[in-house]
């Protein structure tokens, strides 16, 4: 299972629980992978052009 996938099912199952500070801490690991895979794909964007 890719880490992006993986994220996404921790914060759906954190979700269910209800915990907002556990449910605040997996959607910044999720933003923080986003974050680098858009960097990355600008990044290739630049090098290509």
């Amino acid at each position: 299972m890719s880490q992006l996938e993986c994220l996404r099912e921790k914060l759906y199952k954190v979700i269910e629980t209800g915990d907002t500070e556990y449910i605040l801490k997996i959607s910044q690991e999720l933003d923080e992978l986003i974050l680098n895979y858009m960097e990355t794909q600008v990044n290739t964007s630049r090098k290509s052009a």
